[in-house]
């Protein structure tokens, strides 16, 4: 059950546009402690995990650290939500290291320049997201299609840590092509990096179930650092983090070619579509846990402001993350003073810069497979199999086209996909005739608790708007109802669900009364929504500016009965 927070910390009552730091106001003195102490709880988690997402996206660790702290800030000052967190994420991490690897070697001055200005562009699109209020846009893709690109993106994100945790050679290429070499060499592993990084998960996992609140990836993190240094594990084939340069806000928005420009763009869509659905999910079930007012667009305002600013600092894209965002509600958390505490320590990190430089590569290749394995949606793809094969299989395919053709192009494929389900949804809508339920005025699809069709009177019921699609396939249910009932002498068309009707919908439904009228059977509406009704005022063909319309079914076959 959701957890209801008290009226003062209400979101909803105090989000007026021009309103900053919305969720710290009205803070009771006596939730001070609890929120002091959550903040180090996220600090704990964020640390370690920042460190690992700078791993996955090929830049400098502390740049990971650097994004969180200003993201942070910056939705604790624009957004809504109270605990939601923001900053380096590993989901979105592999989209523009993958990309933009190809352009700049890892960790290169001009890789930096174009990660920057992909923060900046994928902050731009956000903002305007939610500037226009268009949240609605980030509920576009289904949960199949989303289950199967994240399990893509998982499966990547292991992948891609193979050789941190075996200690192999790094690989380039495909995600197969990665994977098969990890395989075919798995003779060369180094076992103190295996032990490492397995040790690592075991931890992770095993902590997990026994309290969120105590944070077990630093606890690792610590003891494998401790142990790679007293055992001189380094010289023994434990790659490590080595010399850890603190990074500072840098001007990075310079010196690119067109073809720069033009695979940032692209990156950058892809990174802020990832960031749209995945901020909305976030932020929505977070707000659902607290019982408290959801304001997508204001989010997406705020997160847009946030990678804006991680850009022109020079650091990399930020996102909601929902792990550290049950981490936050885990420990009590009930307003942004959490994060920003948590940014605050961050800030602390630099000073113990060089005691970072022994913390094993295979212990952060650890926390990443924990993270990755969260990503993959073994289970939730099992629970859509056994609803609908069909949307299973695009999760399926959409997963594949990650991992075949990349996680950029497989994106794209997702939005087809969408695009396609949508379309074949609506172009193939069920098509039923509705009788009256026995002794009401309700009307049911014939046979449902005794509903049956009126004497010489057929309720046709479209359950789709009338579209080009699907414009064809309606004249064609019609006349096969007709078939089923010839002794049809009235056609009421409740077009309840038909909101929509285009030209050639409206083409189709001319000729359908057209033919009918051949038949002697007159038609009527009931239950149109007023752009329907709008729709065949300006229609070019008289006979559907004639038809009679009512508000509802039992009113329309009451009055065709009457002109029987």
């Amino acid at each position: 059950m959701p957890e209801h927070v008290e009226p003062e910390n209400r979101v909803a009552e105090r989000s007026a546009p021009d309103a900053l730091f919305v969720s710290l106001r009205h803070l009771p003195r006596s939730r001070l402690p609890l929120e002091l102490l959550a903040g180090v709880t996220l600090l704990a988690v964020a640390v370690p995990e920042q460190l690992a997402t700078a791993q996955l996206a090929d830049v400098p660790s502390f740049m990971a650290l650097l994004a969180f702290i200003v993201a942070t800030f910056v939705f604790a000052m624009f957004g809504t939500n109270p605990i939601v967190s923001i900053g380096a994420d590993s989901t979105i991490a592999p989209l523009f290291a993958v990309a933009l690897v190809r352009l700049a070697a890892p960790s290169s001055p001009h890789l930096l320049q174009l990660i920057s200005a992909t923060a900046v562009v994928a902050g731009v699109i956000v903002f305007l997201v939610g500037l226009f209020k268009l949240g609605w846009l980030a509920d576009f893709l289904s949960a199949p299609i989303v289950a199967g690109f994240m399990s893509g993106v998982g499966v990547t994100i292991i992948v891609h840590q193979l050789n941190h945790a075996l200690g192999l050679a790094s690989e380039s290429g495909s995600i197969i092509h990665r994977a098969w070499w990890s395989i075919s060499h798995l003779g060369h592993t180094n076992g103190a990096t295996a032990a490492i990084a397995m040790g690592t998960l075991a931890v992770v996992v095993i902590g997990e179930r026994i309290s969120a609140k105590i944070p077990f990836a630093l606890i690792a993190v610590i003891a494998a650092t401790l142990i790679t240094h007293f055992a001189h594990l380094a010289h023994h084939g434990v790659a490590t983090l080595g010399t850890v340069t603190v990074v500072v806000p840098q001007w990075r928005l310079q010196g690119y070619s067109w073809h720069d420009a033009t695979v940032v763009a692209t990156t950058a869509a892809t990174v802020a579509v990832v960031i749209l659905s995945q901020s909305a999910a976030t932020t929505r079930n977070a707000a659902d846990e607290l019982g408290i007012y959801d304001d997508v667009n204001r989010d997406f305002f705020a997160i847009g402001l946030a990678n804006i600013a991680a850009g022109v600092i020079g650091t990399i894209p930020v996102n909601a993350s929902p792990a550290r965002t049950n981490i936050v509600r885990a420990a009590g958390g009930r307003t942004q003073l959490v994060g920003l505490v948590a940014a605050a320590g961050a800030l602390l990190v630099g000073p113990l810069a060089p005691a970072l430089r022994d913390i094993p590569l295979a212990v952060l290749a650890g926390i990443l497979f924990y993270v990755a394995s969260r990503l993959i949606k073994v289970n939730e793809i099992r629970r859509i199999a056994k609803v609908n094969g069909y949307e299973c299989a695009l999760a399926l395919i959409t997963a594949l086209a990650v991992l075949v053709i990349g996680v950029q192009a497989g994106i794209a494929v997702a939005v087809l996909l969408a695009i396609i389900d949508q379309t074949r949804r609506n172009a193939r809508p069920r098509a039923v005739v509705l009788g009256r339920r026995p002794g009401s005025t309700s009307w049911e699809p014939v046979g449902r608790d005794g509903s049956a069709p009126e004497d010489k009177v057929t309720v046709f019921l479209f359950t789709a708007p009338l579209f080009f699609a699907n414009a064809a396939l309606f004249r064609s249910e019609v006349h096969s109802a007709m078939r089923t009932y010839p002794d049809t002498r009235h056609l009421v068309l409740d077009a309840a669900a038909m909101t929509e009707v285009d030209f050639t919908g409206l083409n189709a439904l001319a000729s359908l009364v057209a033919d009918l009228v051949r038949d002697h059977v007159d038609v009527c509406v009931a239950r149109p929504s007023d752009s329907f009704t709008s729709s065949l005022a300006r229609s070019p063909w008289p006979s559907l500016r004639l038809l009679a319309t009512y508000s509802t079914v039992d009113a329309a076959v009451t009055g065709v009965a009457h002109r029987t």
